[in-house]
């Protein structure tokens, strides 16, 4: 009995420090499972993510816009093909702010249906654990089609990173 409570404390303990593991270019990301604001659920494995390039966009709803000029020039783009190798996405980092998580997910969900665009809830600090995020600014990440993280960036990125990631976007999507 005594085996088995400590090997259980062990594997706790191992998939605890795990999945608070900070991310760092070469790493294969840990999945997880987080829902839009419509309630479908979403892993790194989910049919709209498989054989593609993605591009993460984690912010709280305060620095959400701190690296929009990153998406415009991501949707500019013409080397970037969205149709067979690239996705980007969003994930709303909802703990993080003082606003009510359902008027955030009420606009969030009005955003999704006029564009398109997929936004997941990180409700409670999922990411920012498993990941190794940082609070309150915007974090970007890029992993390739086998999910090894290939770009990551906390914070306004300069342009001459900006540059750097869509290189890198470009690059991922044919290999």
């Amino acid at each position: 009995m005594k085996r088995i409570i400590v090997c259980t404390f062990l594997v706790w303990m191992l998939s605890v420090s795990c999945a608070s593991a900070e991310l760092k270019v070469g790493d294969k990301a840990t999945n997880f499972i987080l829902k839009d604001s419509l309630g479908k659920e979403y892993t790194l494995i989910s049919p709209e993510f498989q054989g593609r390039v993605v591009y993460i966009n984690y912010a709280d709803i305060g620095s959400k816009d701190m690296n929009k000029h990153v998406d415009d020039t991501l949707k500019k783009d013409p080397g970037i093909d969205r149709k067979n190798n690239y996705v980007g996405f969003g994930i709303a980092n909802m703990k993080a702010s003082i606003v009510p998580d359902f008027i955030i997910a009420r606009v969030i969900k009005s955003k999704q249906e006029e564009t398109g665009a997929t936004i997941l809830l990180d409700d409670n600090y999922i990411m920012l654990t498993r990941w190794g995020l940082e609070n309150k600014v915007s974090n970007v990440i890029v992993l390739d089609k086998k999910r090894i993280c290939r770009y990551i960036y906390k914070g306004k990125l300069p342009d001459e990173e900006v540059e750097k990631l869509i290189s890198i976007v470009k690059e991922y999507q044919v290999k």
